[in-house]
């Protein structure tokens, strides 16, 4: 059993759900208060939102598995163990954020949505700035140059 008592923690200044979500949210309550601007309407908008909504959601779960495969846990402030860089991780570092991404963005072209899709690039950019980048720190200070190799190599986003 690992002890976990030893190992620098990530400290964050809420859930990634949370930071992601809320400048979406604030997208959506806009679209429908004050700025009802569509993006594809009708039955495409529908078909490819749902589309991404589904390839988000299959990421995560995706993401989800492969995590749990090499003992590791999805939540940030849990001290990491394993550099996993297998499945989603060896297209992207952040597969989870990205199934948020792809969520997200179908969710606002199903809903036809403009301003809730132009919130979800606001999204991107709180979680870069207040997650994103304290887990890169975080991760280089615990694997070193090994994680450093794999980030030269592998994309931050999809």
């Amino acid at each position: 059993m690992n002890n976990n008592s030893d190992k620098p923690r990530l400290e964050l200044p809420a859930l990634p759900p949370v930071i992601f979500g809320v400048p979406v949210l604030i997208g959506a309550l806009i679209h429908v208060v004050v700025w009802r601007h569509g993006i594809i309407g009708g039955i495409t908008g529908v078909v490819v939102g749902v589309i991404l909504v589904l390839i988000g959601l299959w990421m995560i779960y995706w993401t989800w598995k492969v995590m749990r495969a090499h003992g590791e846990h999805p939540e940030p402030r849990i001290p990491t163990q394993t550099l996993v860089m297998s499945g989603p991780f060896k297209r992207t570092r952040n597969p989870i954020y990205s199934g948020f991404l792809l969520l997200a963005a179908g969710l606002a072209i199903a809903l036809n949505a403009m301003a809730m899709l132009i919130s979800v690039f606001f999204g991107v950019a709180a979680l870069t700035a207040l997650v994103i980048r304290r887990e890169e720190a975080y991760l280089e200070h615990v694997f070193g140059d090994i994680y450093v190799k794999y980030s030269n190599r592998t994309g931050r986003w999809l």
